[in-house]
């Protein structure tokens, strides 16, 4: 069979548009990452977001129970393990963290620090 005349399918546009349909209506839950340039509070709130979510690993615990132990409902703890900053503030993950004892240190770079660091990532 000769390899040049294979030519590869695709679905129909109309199945297409009903598979988008159907998993934007879906109950997937999306981690969130970080962007390359994020400010220095996304990036404190999404590391607090992390040593949350390391917590809960290391002590085994479902999710509703360390939404109990942080007295918060389901929801907002979903926001902190999916790395939700945009619907989190970071005075409030400092009392999540410091609620839980996780010992972190919150690290802001001087204004020339991070232009290198953007400069790093812009080549």
């Amino acid at each position: 069979m000769n390899q040049s005349k294979i030519k590869p399918t695709f679905p129909a546009h109309k199945e297409v548009k009903s598979l988008r349909r159907e998993m934007s209506r879906s109950n997937h839950r999306v981690n969130f990452g970080l962007s390359l340039n994020a400010t220095p509070a996304e990036k404190a709130k999404y590391n607090l977001c992390q040593d949350i979510a390391r917590y809960q690993r290391e002590k085994n615990l479902s999710e509703l129970e360390l939404a109990q132990k942080l007295g918060i409902e389901a929801k907002r703890t979903e926001y902190i393990l999916f790395g939700h900053i945009n619907k989190l503030t970071l005075d409030k993950l400092i009392d999540y963290a410091n609620s839980l004892r996780i010992t972190t240190e919150i690290k802001i770079p001087l204004p020339y620090e991070r232009n290198k660091e953007t400069a790093i990532y812009s080549r």
